[in-house]
């Protein structure tokens, strides 16, 4: 090729057309950084061996060793969170868990299923109710405000002695004893969590 290279109208054309789009894209704004989050990460306490082969410390410093923010504990009849204790004893595991450094981060328990808040059995239901009550006053004491509520069920698999129960009258039971609960809740400071039942359960619409 002889003499200076000079390009041709098309390779003009294009060339232009690329440095007019790459100023166009200089020139817009940087978009805002989006909001992070914080997230925070808890196990519940059934993922340890309680009470068999860990007390309840154990079971806090094995959660905060893992990289747990919080671990949820649960309530029964028979040991730490029960009837059988009250404030004294949930100001002490609160200091003990504020000491390890790891949150309560809420209270739940299996006592919904043999004292569901719908069973057809009135007995169950106020018994139900009444260890709500208890619940809610724990999760206080241990400084957490979450308390996760199972309101009822039509139907419960695993327990060959709950009658099932129509959808209607779950739901009109459901909602009756929740909103008994809420009066309590909001003295104690303490929410009420609905938990989303995943077989034969509908939905709880408070009204």
């Amino acid at each position: 090729m002889s003499g200076p290279y000079c390009p041709d109208r098309r390779e003009l054309f294009a060339s232009s057309a690329a440095l007019l789009g790459a100023s166009a894209v200089s020139a817009q704004p940087k978009a805002a950084p989006r909001k992070r989050y914080p997230f925070k990460k808890s196990i519940n306490q059934w993922a340890f061996p309680y009470p068999e082969k860990m007390n309840l410390e154990q079971c806090l410093r094995l959660a905060k060793d893992a990289g747990f923010d919080g671990i949820e504990l649960n309530y029964d009849l028979d040991n730490d969170l029960s009837p059988k204790n009250g404030t004294k004893e949930y100001a002490a595991i609160r200091r003990s868990a504020e000491k390890i450094g790891i949150a309560i981060s809420g209270v739940c328990s299996f006592l919904f299923w043999p004292f569901p808040l719908t069973s057809n059995d009135a007995v169950k239901r106020a018994r139900g109710l009444e260890l709500a009550g208890k619940i809610a006053e724990c999760a206080a004491d241990l400084g957490t405000e979450n308390v996760l509520v199972v309101p009822g069920a039509v139907h419960i698999p695993w327990r060959t002695d709950y009658d099932p129960v129509a959808n209607d009258v779950c739901d009109k039971r459901a909602k009756e004893a929740v909103k008994s609960l809420i009066p309590a809740a909001e003295k104690l400071k303490v929410f009420l969590n609905i938990e989303n039942i995943f077989f034969k359960f509908y939905r709880v619409v408070m009204t």
